[in-house]
């Protein structure tokens, strides 16, 4: 019964999500705690893990999460219910594109998705920002904040460094800072 439950959850997430895995978070946030299958900490372990390893962070987060709650067949079972719907509408695409390319309603429908997409990153970003820079260890948000706007400001107005880098260097002064 979990795998069913695992594949009808992630298969709503992956039809429902415009705008890539970081829009993907919310709804997988809403659905991990709706079944208690990760705690919060653990949920946001599996999304810094998922944006360190190769591939899409909605797979791997899905991966993972299914992982945790069936095993390796739990794995699967999530990762197919979350790239299934992906799958299917760029087959229909492809099959239809043609023949809508130049379909003024095709632009609203994109104007109404952008709004959308824009606010479900923001909450991604909301979900991972609140345990990190808000917790009652005043140190710990100072050090996350400092890392945060290092990052920040020199990738963005100094120079342009390589995002694997960034990642890895975060990750290790992580590991000797915190």
């Amino acid at each position: 019964m979990i795998y069913l439950i695992l594949f009808i959850e992630f298969f709503k997430i992956g039809i429902f999500s415009f705008g890539g895995g970081l829009a993907m978070l919310p709804l997988m946030q809403e659905v991990v705690y709706k079944y208690s299958w990760l705690t919060e900490t653990e949920f946001l372990d599996v999304i810094a893990i998922s944006q360190v390893t190769p591939g899409p962070i909605a797979i791997n987060t899905a991966t993972f999460v299914g992982h945790k709650v069936g095993g390796i067949f739990g794995a699967i079972v999530a990762t197919t219910g979350s790239a299934l719907p992906s799958f299917i509408v760029i087959i229909i695409i492809a099959t239809v594109f043609s023949k809508i390319k130049n379909n003024p309603k095709k632009e609203f429908f994109f104007k109404g998705v952008k709004p959308v997409t824009l606010a479900l990153i923001t909450f991604a970003g909301i979900i991972i920002a609140k345990p990190t820079f808000f917790v009652s260890d005043y140190s710990q948000s100072l050090k996350a904040t400092l890392i945060f706007i290092t990052v920040f400001v020199g990738t963005k107005y100094l120079t342009k460094i390589n995002p694997i880098i960034i990642l890895l260097t975060t990750a290790i002064a992580g590991a000797f800072i915190f």
